[in-house]
């Protein structure tokens, strides 16, 4: 069984730190001695530079840590702060399931509804299991493949020259159809990134417009999450993004981020408190009903799998339903899922429906183990 890759912080302590750290004083609310405790973790994890990005750390809603550390720019020693933006990886999937839920809550889509019916209007010379479903491609039961389906050749150096692909969308939609399923809708859980790259295709056709224009419009501007961005062009500039290294151990340097196509628009750029924001949404019923934010966070793999459980874009944890995928150790449910993509690290957890949320985001992808600090961020809060 494959594993997720990914898997996959009031401001009272809150500071914009640049290349040093800055003495941080404890907060107002919260416990001052885990809040010193976790100050101390990201300063470690900061000194060996093993996390350069923004944290965000809540309790019931308040901020209990909040900072910023390192380089969002190496070539220009740009300091991060509390705006600068990165790619959030597979933390998209929320976002993207969260949208077609709400096409569905406006009548525009079924989660019964067909692959092929949704891909009407595209050409393609393969085709697609008749059976797959709308709800097949949110909990990754679709059978689909995943990257390591690609033509050999697409495979070389980190599958490079596959990321360096330009797409039109029927072009991508026609690529996935030619690659070899897993397996029959249904059957098994298979993470598919490509089937969350359909639903992105499926969310714009619905919509008539970009995927990009539909996050904007439909999410971030309703949820007020101002930093929380997509766009389909390696030629736009995104105010304040990012840049993504990763670590050449042999020669002992930083390399950036190789140019990565954004031809689908299927990524998406935010912070460390949009992002905490975001799932604190999950809830708050309102911009989603209760209805659907229940079928987000409910395991849908019953009867396919007994030690994963996945709901709608979130791993999900709670005493009827475990996963190896995920796992920090603690009996109180949580929903959790993290992010990983040539230089970026993300991370996004809701403990007992926001006790705790914890967000993080980081540029130095190959020397942050996102789950690991994940981890010693809730032995700090909760053991």
């Amino acid at each position: 069984m494959k594993k997720l890759l990914l898997l996959f912080g009031v401001v009272g302590i809150s500071s914009i730190i640049g290349c040093q750290p800055k003495e941080n004083r404890p907060p107002n609310g919260g416990n001052p001695i885990k809040t010193r405790q976790i100050d101390s973790l990201f300063r470690s994890h900061f000194n060996q530079d093993l996390f350069h990005g923004g944290v965000m750390i809540t309790q019931n809603g308040k901020t209990i840590y909040e900072n910023y550390l390192g380089l969002a720019d190496r070539s220009w020693a740009i300091p991060f702060d509390k705006d600068v933006k990165l790619d959030i990886a597979s933390v998209n999937k929320s976002m993207i399931a969260a949208l077609a839920l709400k096409a569905v809550e406006e009548g525009l889509l079924n989660l019964d509804d067909k692959l092929e019916e949704l891909l009407s209007g595209f050409s393609y010379k393969s085709h697609f299991h008749p059976e797959i479903t709308l709800h097949h491609l949110l909990c990754h039961s679709s059978g689909l493949a995943d990257y390591d389906g690609v033509a050999e050749e697409l495979k070389q150096n980190n599958f490079l020259k596959f990321k360096r692909s330009r797409f039109t969308d029927e072009e991508y939609v026609d690529f996935i159809s030619n690659i070899e399923p897993i397996n029959e809708p249904g059957k098994e859980f298979y993470y598919s990134n490509f089937g969350y790259h359909l639903l992105a295709i499926i969310i714009a056709k619905t919509y008539e417009k970009p995927f990009a224009q539909v996050l904007k419009e439909n999410l971030a501007v309703p949820l007020g999450l101002i930093n929380t961005v997509s766009e389909g062009s390696n030629e736009i500039v995104i105010p304040k993004l990012a840049q993504a290294y990763t670590y050449q151990e042999s020669a002992g340097q930083w390399l950036q981020n190789p140019f990565i196509d954004l031809s689908l628009s299927r990524r998406i750029f935010s912070t460390a408190s949009d992002l905490n924001r975001w799932a604190q949404v999950m809830d708050n019923p309102g911009w989603l009903t209760e209805a659907s934010l229940k079928l987000m966070k409910q395991n849908h793999l019953a009867g396919i799998s007994e030690n994963l459980s996945y709901g709608y874009g979130w791993v999900v944890f709670d005493k009827e339903n475990k996963s190896e995928m995920g796992d920090l150790g603690i009996d109180k449910p949580y929903i959790i899922h993290g992010g990983s993509t040539d230089g970026y690290k993300s991370m996004l957890v809701n403990i007992n429906s926001g006790e705790y949320v914890i967000s993080f985001l980081s540029n130095v992808g190959n020397r942050t183990n996102e789950m690991l600090l994940a981890q010693k961020i809730v032995n700090i809060l909760i053991k």
